[in-house]
């Protein structure tokens, strides 16, 4: 056991601690948040609870959400790539579905996230626009790549919980 934990501080020596570092920018979602998510299309709205938490070693931060009819629930991490520094979010879902979205980071108060969503239908690409709007409120936009053309899918307004 001694001789792995000095295997893991050679390696940090090696290619460099810091592991808050890597999630200084994205400090900003830690917390409990309430997500309003409507559907553009049907005018459906579901409200979600969302919390946000460092992992353990802070290299990475942990999140959950789940709908208030228990209908809804995913997990997902967010962290930066080590190797090229984007930001990258992986979301896995209670059907079975998972996302793995990436951005080369914040412009101002927006992140663009876009990678691809993989279920038992198959593979769609993704965007998710986020919006800083305050220290207590962000909005996001997810949309899908379909026939050529972004089209939104959900529209939330993410709002700190106290």
């Amino acid at each position: 056991m001694k001789r792995l934990a000095v295997l893991a501080f050679g390696l940090q020596l090696t290619f460099g601690g810091g592991a808050a570092a890597q999630t200084d920018d994205l400090r900003y979602f830690v917390g409990r948040w309430e997500v309003t998510s409507k559907d553009p299309g049907t005018g459906e709205v579901i409200r979600v609870d969302y919390r946000i938490e460092p992992a353990p070693g802070g290299a990475w931060l942990a999140g959950s959400s789940a709908s208030a009819d228990g209908g809804l629930s995913a997990r997902d991490m967010w962290g930066r790539d080590p190797l090229t520094g984007e930001v990258i979010r992986v979301i896995f879902d209670g059907s079975g579905t998972f996302a793995t979205v990436r951005s080369s980071g914040w412009a101002g108060d927006k992140l663009v996230l876009e990678g691809e969503a993989r279920s038992k239908g198959g593979i769609v690409r993704v965007r998710e626009t986020i919006s800083r709007v305050s220290p207590q409120r962000f909005e996001a936009i997810w949309e899908a790549y379909r026939d050529g053309a972004w089209s939104a899918y959900a529209v939330e307004t993410v709002t700190r919980r106290l």
